[in-house]
């Protein structure tokens, strides 16, 4: 079944009016620092805006729905690792971020710790991160619009990523925040409101838990069938860890005004995840009694078409769109800007000027979102493509950047410059062998060694070359 007239109206113009604001900004976009940190000026209403609607996309709607209908409430004890991550990054490494000086990736990060060899594994590892994560929106946006139109998944798929490289080509990051606070403002509006009919339609609270215990009681427990303690902690940690640090959120504090703004910003948004998180759970308890037999990806969707009024559809519909998209183009600017600064820039043209890295930046744009189509159709599951990622990120690049940061102050190195990088090889290769080759032997997740592996050789690593300083170390960056 096809949505009304009135609400595919609605949608389209959601869709007009995010393309207006991307040739808005382009006319105020003139150089790498507008297009890349949005001239490093926005205030707090904004970052919040515009950090909520990067966090909460596809993977965080359509694919958690997914995650609550197939294992129950127990992803919301998980979940609660994005909240400890957010909240505890705001308090202790945002501000620092900021505070360093011509920061535009997480490149620039560690570069300044860890030499020009810590700065290219990292960016080649973020770009990749980046360029997967978006192929989770561009699934997740394909998921949105195929009962929408009844057109075939594919060429959903590439119309709507068109759309999200059209306005993020235009205006950079200065679109994506602008675009951010809208789709945040439907988010918030659109997902709560389905919550609450979906609740009131069901008779209440009370009579959804009854009806989903009558289903299947092992979706009210904490740990039941394959969720094992270790299952848990594998989960809690990808949340925890999978997403601190990520590269768009370290883009966005360095756009903030100040210092306090990172701070605050993410802090205030860590405590609405919260909120967010238990939205989605009552959807996902709503999909397994209204769809018994549905894929997981499919039932957000299904919910909202069948369940909501006429109009409503359409404001839900968007607001998936918009949390879509808003990860979307965040994901696609950051993973330009990161081959532009710390690829291009350093190995390709370390002679060009201001106006090749826009233009640079703008091509890569154009580039990062084929590539996320062909992912999205190679790995056609959402949350399993972000959780693989998340688990990925958590024991390569995230210990010896947060090590990095919270040891001295931002202007200090303390760690030994020769340590970072051989921590991330050795730590993302102990998590692809132990997880793909061995299984997981022992109950033991792939990210925990992962992570312990990393820490380890860090540990090693610095106590060994401590006091040497390479010929190489970087100086570019002034703190």
């Amino acid at each position: 079944m096809q949505i009304s007239a009135i609400d595919l109206f609605l949608i389209i113009i959601y869709f007009l009016i995010v393309l207006w604001i991307g040739y808005y900004t382009m006319k105020k976009i003139s150089s790498f620092d507008d297009y890349s940190v949005a001239g490093r000026s926005m205030p707090m209403a904004l970052v919040y805006a515009t950090i909520g609607a990067t966090l909460v996309g596809g993977g965080a709607t359509i694919g958690r729905v997914s995650f609550v209908y197939e294992t129950g409430i127990v992803v919301f004890l998980a979940l609660l690792g994005v909240v400890i991550s957010q909240v505890l990054s705001g308090f202790f490494l945002a501000p620092r971020i900021r505070t360093m000086k011509n920061i535009y990736t997480i490149g620039d990060i560690m570069d300044f710790y860890f030499g020009r060899s810590g700065q290219l594994i990292s960016s080649i590892i973020a770009f990749l991160f980046m360029a997967s994560l978006f192929g989770v929106q561009v699934l997740a946006m394909g998921r949105i619009l195929e009962p929408i139109t009844g057109l075939p998944f594919v060429p959903l798929c590439i119309i709507g990523t068109l759309i999200i490289i059209a306005y993020t080509w235009a205006g950079g990051l200065l679109a994506v925040i602008y675009t951010d606070a809208v789709q945040f403002i439907l988010l918030i509006a659109s997902i709560a409101t389905a919550s609450l009919l979906g609740v009131h339609q069901m008779g209440g609270m009370t009579e959804i838990i009854e009806k989903v215990g009558a289903i299947n009681p092992d979706n009210l427990v904490i740990f039941g069938g394959p969720w094992t303690f270790s299952v848990f902690i594998s989960a809690f940690l990808a949340f925890l860890l999978g997403d601190t640090l990520a590269p768009y959120y370290i883009q966005r504090y360095a756009s903030s005004k100040t210092a306090s703004v990172s701070k605050w910003s993410t802090v205030s948004f860590g405590v609405t995840y919260i909120f967010l998180t238990i939205v989605i759970m009552v959807i996902g308890l709503i999909g397994i009694i209204i769809f018994p037999d549905m894929k997981g990806d499919l039932v957000f969707v299904n919910f909202v078409k069948s369940y909501l009024p006429v109009g409503m559809v359409g404001i839900v519909f968007g607001g998936l769109l918009a949390v879509v998209m808003s990860t979307g183009s965040s994901l696609l600017n950051t993973a330009a800007v990161i081959y532009t600064r710390d690829i291009h820039s350093k190995l390709i043209n370390k002679s060009a000027t201001d106006k090749s890295l826009l233009n640079t930046t703008k091509y890569a744009t154009l580039i990062v979102g084929i590539v996320g189509i062909v992912i999205s159709l190679l790995i056609p599951n959402v949350m399993n493509l972000m959780l693989y990622t998340y688990t990925l990120w958590a024991p390569s690049i995230l210990p010896p950047l947060v090590i990095a940061l919270i040891w001295g102050g931002p202007s200090e190195r303390k760690v030994s410059p020769y340590a970072g990088p051989p921590a991330i090889i050795a730590g993302m290769l102990m998590t692809i062998i132990w997880l793909n080759f061995l299984g997981e032997p022992f109950g033991i997740p792939g990210i925990v060694m992962g992570i312990v592996t990393n820490l380890v050789v860090f540990g090693i690593t610095h106590i060994m070359t401590a006091n040497k300083i390479p010929a190489s170390s970087s100086e570019n960056i002034d703190v």
